[in-house]
């Protein structure tokens, strides 16, 4: 069977930890180990991951003294685990801790990767069933979204809760210079390994699903809208805060960077995003790109440099 590290960050999960733990540990045709970080909660957390954890084998818990926010907590963690399982684990998967995987979860995607060919770093994500007050509300995406790089510059589409990595696509990006810290708090984990699997290997997207994806108060990123307050406090600090805006040029250019053997299609968007501002040609080019401004919206935007 092929092994896969599962890695889940908690933060404050009492409510529904136990019902996820226990749909990871019962996913079939899988060997699963499930790595636990949490983010310093305040409350009991701990003790369940503790219990949870007591006398298994399966269940590794990571110290931790520092509340890092979901994005550098999953990523400092994909780090770590590369480094303790990168000879043995086959796969890696990310776990948020409300959810509720369905059996086959992980075997699907074990499936499909296995088609890429050999040493091709690879992605796979799924649709997602909401799932919300106990029941079943239908799938997140009703047609399958824009799985391109063009697509996902300037969006975050599908959840990291649904990606499984191959061995490949976590040793490139353990391997690479390191995201800093800015890109992964404002794009999340997630969407950086979505844009480093679309830039250097394949995404293979499965409009079918296999996770209930709770929806609930207390999400701490999710699908469901922000509050106004909280998206007018995010357009005020792109506006003035010149280490806080730019996050998308900021990780266009993070990807050029990382990975410089980047060619062809993804190159020039990468290069039209990363450099617009300093150059007025590769301003005119990404203003006629279609494909990526469909994503970024108004052309002021990018006349504005505000990216």
């Amino acid at each position: 069977m092929s092994r896969i590290v599962v890695m889940m960050s908690t933060y404050n999960g009492e409510r529904f930890l136990r019902e996820q733990i226990d749909s990871i540990r019962a996913q079939r045709d899988v060997d699963v180990t499930l790595v636990i970080r949490d983010d310093v909660s305040h409350d009991s957390t701990p003790e369940i991951i503790a219990e949870a954890a007591q006398g298994r084998d399966d269940i590794v818990t990571k110290p931790s003294m520092e509340r890092m926010g979901p994005g550098k907590s999953f990523i400092s963690m994909l780090y770590q685990c590369f480094d303790d399982y990168g000879d043995t684990a086959d796969y890696y998967a990310f776990a948020d801790q409300d959810d509720v995987w369905l059996p086959d979860k992980l075997a699907v995607a074990v499936s499909a990767l296995r088609t890429l060919p050999a040493g091709r770093p690879g992605l796979y994500c799924s649709n997602q069933i909401v799932y919300k007050d106990g029941r079943r509300c239908g799938m997140r995406f009703s047609e399958p979204p824009n799985m391109t790089l063009a697509g996902h510059i300037t969006r975050n589409l599908p959840s990291g809760c649904t990606y499984l990595l191959n061995r490949e696509l976590v040793r490139a990006v353990c391997e690479a210079d390191h995201a800093d810290d800015r890109i992964i708090e404002r794009r999340i984990h997630d969407s950086w390994m979505m844009l480093v699997a679309l830039s250097i290997g394949s995404v293979i997207y499965d409009h079918d699903s296999y996770i209930l994806y709770r929806i609930h108060d207390h999400n701490t990123v999710g699908i469901e809208k922000d509050p106004w307050a909280k998206v007018m406090k995010v357009k005020y600090r792109n506006l003035t805060d010149r280490e806080f805006a730019h996050y998308r040029r900021r990780t266009a250019a993070q990807l050029l960077k990382s990975f410089p053997d980047i060619s062809g299609r993804n190159r020039e968007i990468l290069e039209e995003v990363a450099y617009y501002t300093e150059n007025h040609e590769l301003k005119q080019r990404l203003l006629k790109d279609n494909e990526v401004m469909a994503g970024i919206g108004s052309p002021l935007k990018v006349i504005l440099n505000i990216v």
